[in-house]
């Protein structure tokens, strides 16, 4: 009975075997004449290849079942929490980072004004705000000039000595340059560069009062031979047109800024605020008001959201 049991179980492994054979060359042929067209080499080489791998694809799954095996009996798996529900925020209290702003919740402003803020953070801010130099980091830097805080008070100026120093000596190496330069392009380029340091000067409000007048003749002078080379250089429309601002020429500053969106018209629309001023100063407030409501690129502005929304209401 066990004979007849083996023969008839040999006779099943021998089909398994020959059926097997038989798959393996078919698909090895096939897979052979692709994989020639993929790498052009022996075909007799693939075929081989191809059959040798099918063939030994029951080794394989033999191979990979003992390595399964293996693995789920080696690995380990983080421990599941239970009742999640029940947690207790409390526990949690060490892990979570303490996040603070550097310089308080309030602004750089409030805490220069704040007597009871220690000096340190003070002069820290005073530092960080020096490395970014801006119109209002600037302005809140002067504020601290009046300070009762003798540090503070000569930190201050220090720093708006050194950065009124560092105009200074650009102005003066590009004047050397312009009056050495015999280019006339290259002295349009020199004059260009003094302009923008000369404004500067005026922008930030480094310069005296009583020198105001003089640097801002400076900046037309140069902005003029500047322009000589390039008549459509925008950035030297709106500093004339701020320039004839300031000296209350308000139709010359009209005319600069008017130039600056026929130019272009969508990506200039910053000039409208000062045209709108311009014809406020000038009392023509139905005009404000048309500018304002026709100039949608407004509506994105923060700092001028409340006056735009004030105007159209009106």
């Amino acid at each position: 009975m066990l004979n007849e049991t083996l023969l008839e179980t040999q006779s099943y492994v021998k089909i398994f075997y020959a059926v097997h054979i038989l798959i393996s060359i078919v698909i090895s042929v096939i897979s052979a004449k692709y994989l020639h067209k993929r790498f052009p080499s022996s075909k007799k080489r693939n075929f081989i290849f191809m059959f040798l791998f099918n063939l030994a694809l029951p080794l394989i799954g033999y191979l990979f079942s003992i390595w399964i095996a293996y693995y789920l009996k080696h690995v380990t798996y983080e421990d599941e929490l239970e009742n999640t529900h029940m947690i207790n925020l409390e526990e949690f209290e060490d892990s979570f980072i303490n996040v603070e702003r550097a310089f308080g919740e309030g602004s750089m402003l409030e805490l220069m004004q704040n007597d009871y803020a220690p000096t340190s953070l003070k002069i820290k801010a005073l530092v960080s705000m020096s490395d970014n130099i801006s119109q209002k980091n600037i302005s809140i830097i002067k504020h601290t000039l009046s300070s009762n805080n003798d540090e503070v008070r000569l930190f201050s100026f220090a720093i708006i000595d050194r950065i009124e120093r560092g105009i200074n000596s650009k102005i003066y190496k590009n004047l050397e340059k312009f009056k050495k330069e015999q280019d006339h392009i290259k002295r349009a380029n020199i004059a260009k560069e003094l302009a923008m340091l000369y404004w500067e000067m005026i922008y930030y409000e480094l310069s005296e009062d009583s020198l105001q007048g003089y640097i801002l003749n400076e900046v037309v002078k140069y902005i003029e031979i500047a322009s000589e080379i390039d008549k459509y250089e925008l950035k030297l429309h709106v500093i004339l047109g701020r320039v004839y601002m300031l000296r209350k020429e308000y139709e010359r500053a009209a005319t600069e800024f008017s130039f600056i969106y026929e130019m272009n018209p969508y990506e200039h629309v910053y000039v409208m605020p000062f045209l709108a001023e311009i014809n406020f100063e000038n009392g023509s407030y139905a005009v404000v008001k048309s500018i304002i409501s026709e100039s949608k690129g407004l509506k994105l502005n923060s700092t001028l959201h409340s006056i735009v929304e004030q105007w159209k209401s009106a």
